[in-house]
């Protein structure tokens, strides 16, 4: 794979895209020609959207500030690369690099009956590397539907709503086709933390790892290869399933915030996927987590209440952080509305010594690790609920602004929460969260020692 400068910033940076040509607001229902092979689908050679020290292409100054750029392919069926670089004013060179990385979508405005049927038919899902579809919204983030359970009329009517599609391949575009280019890819360098002893597990469905901290576990609009699938497949693949085949990319059975490590399930096929999923709903998957924190957490059991919109995939505006309530909803019907029940249990809280890194210096501050039971599954649970009882985990730029504050703040002082939400940032390092240990299915897995620990 090809590869492009480590220096791209981690932190995310806006999605507006630029136009350089106007978009057609009409045209013509031509499909974009992708490419076949008899080993390779179409489902992987497109996506969907929701180690030589290679510099960066150079770019045009005005587009060193865009993150991805919008334009039209030429009026005649053109090579992608080509029309890749007349669009975003590149050497050939660096379009393919683009397209081999994953930052060029091209929007399909209608699929043929054998793409969706091939798609609905296939397991070419596995080169998604993305949850079932759905996951995130609702009270269970793993209450979403699947394509292969939903009915086809259904499916097909959702695939021909998704237009945009990411092209891995080289292959031929139709004219006026709309594109969608990422000039500077987001990098992952942790990608390449990973080696033989970051496979925890692995039998002939499951695949336990030992994500390293500043990996995704799903790929970037612009990076379909550095995360945690991509990676695993690259550096520790390749694996064999139940049959003794050789698969193409394991798939993610849970989320894991990019910014923490630990332990964290892949499957091999869409089957095992969906049984870590029906485990879940059971509360048959048992999760412990270690935070450290410059405040004592209080030991025990704590609920509170997550304001479910804001947790909903898709969701756009509003606050980048979880807010949580320490009071229950006024009634019933709110609760299932517009409330997410968050629990977890603080086992146990001890004074540890943390290691000074190049991300982090201790000082002369007093930290806590605490061990975590996490009872339900939620976005951010952890991070929001400690830091909501005044103990944000350290170097978590996101919660550490949010430290005691609630949603029950809102009314009595407004002005002080949106003065706490502002300073929130994605942090742009490890955080002092990690998924020290998973149990499920009589598998057992424990992640290797944090980061924070001295060695």
């Amino acid at each position: 794979m090809n590869s492009f400068s480590l220096t791209t910033p981690i932190s995310r940076p806006s999605k507006q895209c630029t136009s350089i040509f106007p978009v057609r607001s009409s045209r013509a229902n031509n499909d974009v020609a992708i490419e076949r092979d008899e080993t390779e689908n179409e489902s992987q050679m497109i996506d969907r959207d929701d180690d030589d020290d290679e510099s960066l292409p150079p770019l045009m100054p005005e587009m060193r500030k865009q993150y991805c750029v919008m334009g039209v392919s030429p009026a005649k069926e053109t090579p992608l690369n080509e029309a890749v670089s007349r669009v975003a004013k590149l050497s050939l060179e660096e379009a393919n690099k683009l397209i081999d990385i994953g930052a060029v979508w091209a929007r399909m405005e209608t699929l043929t009956e054998e793409d969706i049927l091939a798609q609905y038919d296939n397991d070419g899902d596995e080169l998604y590397a993305d949850l079932p579809k759905g996951w995130g919204s609702g009270d269970y983030s793993e209450d979403g539907d699947d394509s292969e359970g939903s009915d086809l009329d259904d499916y097909i009517a959702k695939m021909e709503a998704q237009r945009f599609r990411r092209i891995l391949t080289p292959t031929l575009i139709q004219p006026g086709t709309d594109l969608r280019i990422y000039p500077q890819p987001r990098r992952f360098p942790a990608c390449y933390d990973l080696d033989g002893r970051s496979l925890l597990y692995q039998d002939t469905t499951f695949i336990v790892v030992d994500k390293p901290p500043m990996l995704p576990t799903q790929p970037d609009a612009s990076n379909y290869h550095e995360n945690c699938p991509g990676c695993v497949q690259d550096i520790l693949g390749p694996f064999q399933d139940i049959q003794g085949n050789t698969i193409r990319r394991p798939l993610i059975c849970h989320r894991v915030d990019a910014v923490v490590g630990g332990c964290v399930v892949l499957s091999k096929d869409r089957n095992g996927q969906k049984v870590f999923q029906e485990l879940q709903r059971q509360r048959k998957v048992k999760k412990l987590y270690l935070a450290v924190t410059t405040n004592l957490v209080p030991i025990g059991m704590h609920l509170h209440w997550m304001w479910a919109p804001q947790s909903m995939r898709g969701k756009a505006g509003g606050p980048p952080c979880q807010l949580v309530s320490h009071f229950p909803p006024e009634s019933r019907r709110k609760a299932r509305q517009f409330w997410t029940r968050c629990v977890l249990e603080v086992v146990k809280c001890e004074p540890i010594e943390v290691a000074k890194t190049e991300f982090y210096d201790p000082g002369d501050k007093q930290h806590y690790q605490s061990t975590i039971r996490l009872v339900t599954g939620r976005k951010h649970q952890v991070r929001a609920q400690l830091s909501s009882l005044g103990c944000p985990i350290i170097q978590d730029t996101l919660y550490g602004p949010m430290a005691g504050v609630t949603l029950g703040d809102l009314e009595a002082d407004e002005i002080a929460m949106e003065e706490a939400i502002a300073q929130c940032r994605i942090p742009s390092s490890p955080i002092g969260l990690q998924a020290h240990a998973i149990l499920f299915g009589g598998i057992k897995a424990k992640a290797k020692t944090p980061w924070w620990v001295p060695q």
